[in-house]
């Protein structure tokens, strides 16, 4: 049993119009396992959106610490707190996913060299590639994407920092 103990307005209220978030990422992300039917995005240290049952059904939007007295002062992350996006570390794997088959074009030494690797799909209607980091990698990894089904490039470079 719930008992209320006071119907008092929330401090800060009535808050902002509801809507949905930028497209702006730090990351986007999936649990490893091939059943997880839940995706996410990350900005500013923040879960921005969650989805579920599908990579097209927002149902959550910014998870994140909020910090308050309850009477003088309110810090949401987002706006308030330094977040950082850390490098991908060596001897890690970097998975790179998307909702179509790929192959992706990528580099470990600023494009003096690259590989085409091809998606592998799976049950969930995404494709990844997997690219192992060696512990003596020093560059960026820099990726883009040919996409399958129409036959096109993705006409941008994306970078990975790897520390």
């Amino acid at each position: 049993m719930v008992k209320i103990i006071g119907q008092g307005q929330a401090f800060g209220s009535p808050g902002i119009d509801p809507r949905w978030t930028h497209a702006n990422k730090d990351g986007v992300g999936t649990a490893y396992s091939t059943s997880s039917r839940v995706w996410f995005t990350v900005w500013n240290g923040v879960v921005t959106e969650i989805y579920h049952p599908t990579v097209d059904r927002p149902q959550v939007r910014d998870l994140q610490y909020l910090i308050s007295d309850g009477k003088s002062f309110f810090h949401e992350e987002k706006r308030h707190l330094e977040s950082k996006v850390e490098p991908m570390w060596t001897r890690h794997t970097l998975r790179i996913q998307a909702l179509a088959s790929f192959q992706l074009h990528w580099s470990d030494d600023n494009w003096q060299t690259f590989k085409d690797t091809p998606s592998t799909s799976t049950k969930l209607g995404l494709s990844f590639v997997d690219i192992s980091v060696s512990d003596n990698q020093q560059k960026s990894i820099s990726f883009t994407f040919f996409w399958i089904n129409s036959s096109k490039w993705e006409q941008r470079n994306y970078t990975v920092a790897v520390s």
